[in-house]
């Protein structure tokens, strides 16, 4: 048995779960969880907002995530972003700006502590890290901007280069479109993936964990966010009878479900990375 227990995958995988419960992980998680539900009405508004402005069609939106949300969770923001589509109030925009500032500040902050627990680092003042967090949700808004402007480019750009190029040069664009229609996901994880490894670099103290160290977390953490939320939503979809359980509130139950999971898998990454760093150095 001790053999077995000494075999360095067993033995990365229990420092990583006796990491992942000193730091408080998974109570880290679903406060966090918490807070991205509270970012994530407002944030509707502003995706709202986005695509009234460029006249682009919810539907293609949610078709488009389809894949990677799952059912319930894309119910619960097509009938939010349905109720909201009628207003274009920028002072409701202007309140969802500084709600989801307020919101997902809180959330991070409490991501950046149990990023110092699983680093044992020494406490950060309290305002470098509301600084810290404002920005980092200022960065979290630019980020769903962009994956918007992504999402809805091959529906507009490349019939605007049909029209503008000659026909012969607007034969080759129909091949381009169809490469789009999936080279854009690649696009959208890298989003994910630059916002992890800033999350990353921001709650780890500087020289506790390598570069390279960082950056395969930081991949190891989004490629397991995206598996994740694909099998989530395949398993949510082959399940038909979960709304029995939760009637009218299975819709929310989901979205805590999904949210809660990707938490972890945040912090997973984390706690990977530093026993990682552990097992280089000791070396």
């Amino acid at each position: 048995m001790k053999r077995f227990l000494s075999l360095p995958p067993v033995s990365f995988l229990l420092e990583a779960a006796d990491l992942y419960g000193q730091a408080g992980v998974a109570r880290s998680a679903a406060a966090l969880s918490y807070f991205l539900v509270l970012t994530l009405f407002p944030l509707l508004v502003c995706v709202n907002y986005f695509i009234g402005l460029f006249h682009l069609d919810l539907e293609v939106m949610l078709r488009s995530l389809d894949q990677v949300v799952p059912p319930g969770v894309l119910a619960v923001l097509e009938d939010y972003l349905g109720y909201v589509s009628g207003s274009q109030s920028d002072a409701l925009l202007m309140a969802s700006l500084i709600t989801i500032l307020i919101s997902a500040s809180a959330g991070l902050r409490t991501l950046l502590a149990t990023l110092d627990e699983i680093h044992r680092a020494e406490e950060v003042p309290v305002l470098r890290r509301v600084l810290v967090s404002v920005a980092l949700s200022a960065l979290f808004l630019v980020t769903v901007y962009l994956s918007v402007v992504v999402i809805f480019t091959g529906e507009w750009f490349f019939w605007w280069l049909r029209q503008a190029l000659p026909p012969r040069l607007a034969e080759l664009i129909g091949p381009l479109s169809s490469l789009w229609q999936w080279m854009r996901y690649l696009l959208l994880f890298c989003f994910v993936l630059l916002l992890i490894l800033i999350v990353y670099r921001a709650g780890t103290p500087r020289g506790a964990v390598r570069r390279p160290v960082m950056a395969l977390s930081s991949l190891g953490a989004a490629l397991a966010i995206v598996a994740a939320s694909v099998l989530f939503s395949w398993f949510i979809g082959m399940s038909s009878r979960y709304a029995l359980v939760y009637g009218s509130l299975a819709s929310l139950i989901i979205l805590l479900a999904w949210l809660y999971l990707c938490g972890n898998i945040l912090l997973l990454g984390a706690v990977a990375g530093r026993v990682l760093e552990d097992r280089l150095r000791s070396r």
